[in-house]
């Protein structure tokens, strides 16, 4: 895995997030859904951010590879859940 990929697929992610924190701010979303969108952000926050941290330590290139493979699985994952937070949040506002 190359570092240009992971960056292009955070890209994506800001992406998403962004649309994430629109329907986030509405005022019609209910706080147990505000809640689950906070926590699950600052989860993959912290996982992405502790793997960077980790990059910058080591030195070994098999390492690297294996934190950018990690990274790129989180923001796969993120960009998943985010979409279907998001979809959730639309359906629950259109009722």
């Amino acid at each position: 895995m190359d570092n240009a990929k992971v960056q292009e697929l955070y890209e994506k992610m800001l992406q998403v997030h962004e649309r994430g924190q629109d329907c986030f701010s509405q005022d019609n979303v209910p706080s147990m859904l505000k809640n689950e969108y906070k926590n699950k952000v600052s989860q993959y926050d912290e996982m992405y951010e502790n793997i960077e941290m980790m990059k910058g330590i080591t030195t070994n290139p098999e390492t690297i590879d294996n934190l950018l493979n990690q990274q790129h699985e989180i923001l796969t994952v993120r960009i998943k859940w985010e979409l279907g937070w998001i979809k959730k949040v639309l359906g629950h506002i259109s009722k």
